[in-house]
């Protein structure tokens, strides 16, 4: 993994956010948004993309993530809004208080956006594809954000609508989820604009 931060931290940014999300796809439930600034030089082991890390790995990763960095932010955006604003839009939405809140503690600096770049945000940026794989603050931004999500869907989706299977797929549009929108219909945690061939 490449280290955006090293070469950020030498130019005199002291403190560098990076931004990620997880959530995008899914038929049902929220989507969670983190900023991560760890202190210059101080980075956990382990970080990667959470996409590639076990359950057990990104729990770990997780822990030490809360213990090192120097700042988080979280966002949580629900279905409604979702449907509101539209994925992109809630997905900016959510990127610029993930920022907001990580900066409540210190001026940011710098940010590492992966994909999408916030319009008009007043602290010097790049948006760049695939971050989480060449920034280890994005990298934790999208474990912090994975495992957010996914406490969510497994101890609170799931007991309010435990027919729906949220434990097992946290709500993608997997066959198993499918079929249960067939057979129960779709409840108030679904995104309708994700959902409109069971309407």
């Amino acid at each position: 993994m490449k280290m955006l931060e090293k070469n950020l931290w030498k130019k005199g940014f002291k403190y560098v956010g990076g931004v990620d999300e997880a959530g995008r796809g899914p038929l049902a439930g929220p989507l969670v948004s983190c900023c991560v600034i760890f202190p210059p030089w101080s980075i956990p082991s382990g970080l990667n993309d959470s996409k590639l890390l076990n359950p057990a790995q990104r729990k770990q990763s997780f822990q030490l993530i809360c213990q090192t960095a120097f700042s988080l932010g979280v966002s949580i955006v629900g279905e409604k809004m979702i449907d509101c604003l539209g994925i992109q839009g809630a997905n900016l939405y959510s990127f610029y208080e993930a920022v907001m809140r990580a900066s409540l503690r210190s001026s940011l600096d710098f940010v590492i956006f992966d994909w999408l770049k916030i319009p008009g945000l007043d602290i010097p940026s790049i948006s760049i594809s695939k971050a989480e794989l060449k920034s280890y603050s994005v990298a934790a931004a999208s474990i912090v954000a994975k495992v957010v999500r996914d406490f969510l869907m497994e101890n609170y989706y799931h007991e309010l609508y435990p027919e729906y299977g949220f434990i097992q797929h946290k709500g993608y549009g997997t066959k198993l989820h499918r079929e249960r929108i067939k057979q129960f219909g779709l409840a108030n945690c679904h995104r309708r604009s994700f959902c409109g061939k069971y309407l």
